[in-house]
């Protein structure tokens, strides 16, 4: 597992497979392992990013009100501390 500071927080997120990135961002409150069987198979093909978004996971969850804004905000910092322009 790897962690990155991103938009104010410390995102934590794992990394696999080889090609193109594939961003894989869970369902509001599951972590990354929401995608432990398909990681496998996609990284054949893709260098798959799954990350715990805000508030899951080992993700940092402060205080106050979360949004789809302030996710969306969160996954585009990530991708830019990562180094990831583009992503599937």
């Amino acid at each position: 597992m790897a962690k990155v500071k991103a938009n104010g927080i410390t995102i934590n997120y794992e990394q696999q497979g080889a090609g193109e990135p594939l961003v894989l961002i869970p369902y509001l409150a599951a972590d990354h392992a929401c995608y432990a069987f398909q990681v496998a198979d996609y990284g054949k093909h893709f260098t798959c990013i799954s990350l715990d978004p805000r508030g899951a996971g080992e993700t940092d969850k402060p205080d106050g009100t979360y949004s789809m804004e302030l996710f969306a905000d969160d996954v585009a910092a990530f991708m830019k501390a990562i180094g990831v322009e583009r992503a599937q």
